[in-house]
């Protein structure tokens, strides 16, 4: 009999251990699952913020360019003005 509950103890442990290692592992698993759920998450956040960056220093530059077109319209009138408004060249 004590042999049969020698034997038994042992298939506990043996058993117990094996559970304590399986359940170890998918709980290692699960972490790097949420890990990469996370990293993923944290690169999106930074990509989206890049990308707005991008996009308010694209306004900027379309802001200046209308700004010189227009000014540049206007300089091409006044100079045209002065140039009618000028004594006239005979040749």
């Amino acid at each position: 009999m004590e042999y049969l509950a020698g034997s038994i103890v042992t298939v506990v442990v043996v058993v117990t251990v094996f559970t304590y290692l399986i359940v170890r592992m998918a709980m290692r698993y699960e972490e790097k699952k949420l890990a990469a759920k996370t990293g993923a998450g944290e690169r999106v956040e930074q990509i989206l913020a890049e990308t707005q960056a991008e996009v308010s220093k694209l306004r900027e530059r379309v802001q200046v360019l209308e700004r010189l077109a227009t000014d540049e319209d206007r300089r091409v009138a006044s100079e045209i003005s002065r140039l009618g408004d000028g004594p006239a060249i005979r040749g």
